[in-house]
């Protein structure tokens, strides 16, 4: 993908007349900000809202309804979260199942997938017998055509842009997941001069379409034997103050189909999921559905101890010392904190 060029656009005579507006659904209005159209009228600028006491601006809000979860407890109504994890530890597969989930309970939900290509995104929903999951006719994905160019007359993202906004209005679209934020950017999304008009765009997109954001992101290199923090977040300083929330998944360090659920920042409701209370998940198919079982709850230290060869012939012993006493292998992962697959695996040592 190009760098992202800059809108330099200051007035009619810089646009093309050739240029097929209809054809995008965008005019020369809509290229100019709001500012330039100000300055251009000779009114003044103002970047505030109605000044208003302390007292009236918490009346009017006592007036608006308050926001819903939508996907207990991460993700709240109208706002811009973050989930960020490293490659290949499911934040796709995770994206989906809060996607499908709102959907079902009938808001309508746009994945918007720069990842995966439809026969990828078949595969992880398919059974044995080829069989299809069936999703919420509410749930709806779209694929990122890499390869098309934008008009010359306006940047990649102001693009990308319109040509989202124009998704999200021919279908009524309430909930948007972006996977993922490093797709949209040429350079690296550590980067200020890449990430924050990306975000600026998407927040601007979220209170003029009243929409909930959930976009996907990469974390930094870090350790795996030390708590996920907010700073592991790829551009962690500049995406942080962009948005809402922002939750992570990490890794078991010894069963590879355990994963957990934390959250690193709230705005708006209490952080449930930290370090000491993390959301325990096993990666599972189930009847070709994908997705995170919920199996408890527990410290994050749980996971992220380091994997020895003495700790893994422990847990090897513990296994089948349990299964001598005529437990079921559900209740073994469940005792020790570690998935059904694993149990299973051990059993057969």
């Amino acid at each position: 993908m190009n760098n992202l060029p800059q809108n330099n656009i200051k007035d009619d005579t810089k646009i093309s007349p050739n240029f097929e507006f209809e054809k995008y659904g965008i005019g020369v209005e809509d290229i100019k900000t709001e500012a330039e159209q100000l300055l251009k009228q000779g009114k003044p600028l103002n970047l505030f809202s109605e000044l208003q006491t302390a007292n009236k601006a918490l009346h009017d809000a006592n007036q608006m309804p308050d926001p819903e979860f939508l996907y207990p407890v991460l993700l709240i109504e109208n706002e811009f979260t973050i989930l960020f994890a490293d490659t290949g530890i499911g934040k796709t597969v995770f994206a989906t199942q809060i996607g499908n989930h709102i959907a079902t309970n009938g808001r309508k939900v746009l994945l918007l997938d720069l990842e995966l290509s439809k026969k990828q995104f078949e595969k992880r929903y398919k059974d044995a017998d080829g069989n299809l999951y069936n999703f919420s006719n509410n749930f709806y994905r779209i694929d990122f055509e890499r390869l098309k160019e934008a008009p010359k007359e306006i940047s990649y993202l102001d693009f990308f842009i319109q040509s989202l906004s124009n998704r999200i209005d021919e279908n009524g679209i309430e909930v948007v997941i972006l996977d993922n934020l490093t797709k949209l950017s040429a350079g690296s999304t550590d980067n200020a001069k890449d990430t924050i008009p990306i975000l600026e765009a998407l927040n601007k997109l979220k209170f003029e379409k009243n929409l909930t954001i959930l976009a996907l992101e990469h974390n930094k290199k870090v350790s795996a034997n030390r708590p996920i923090e907010l700073n592991d977040l790829q551009g962690s300083k500049m995406k942080s103050n962009l948005c809402d929330s922002v939750f992570t998944i990490g890794r078991h360090s010894m069963d590879k189909h355990l994963r957990y659920i934390k959250q690193v920042k709230v705005r708006s409701a209490e952080l449930v999921y930290d370090t000491e209370n993390v959301l325990k998940c096993e990666v599972t198919n189930n009847n070709g559905y994908l997705h995170f079982e919920t199996i408890g709850y527990g410290s994050e230290y749980e996971f992220i101890k380091e994997a020895t060869e003495t700790n893994k012939a422990e847990l090897i012993e513990q296994v089948k010392d349990l299964s001598s006493q005529g437990k079921k292998q559900r209740e073994i992962a469940n005792e020790l904190g570690i998935s059904l697959g694993a149990v299973n695996k051990y059993l057969h040592k």
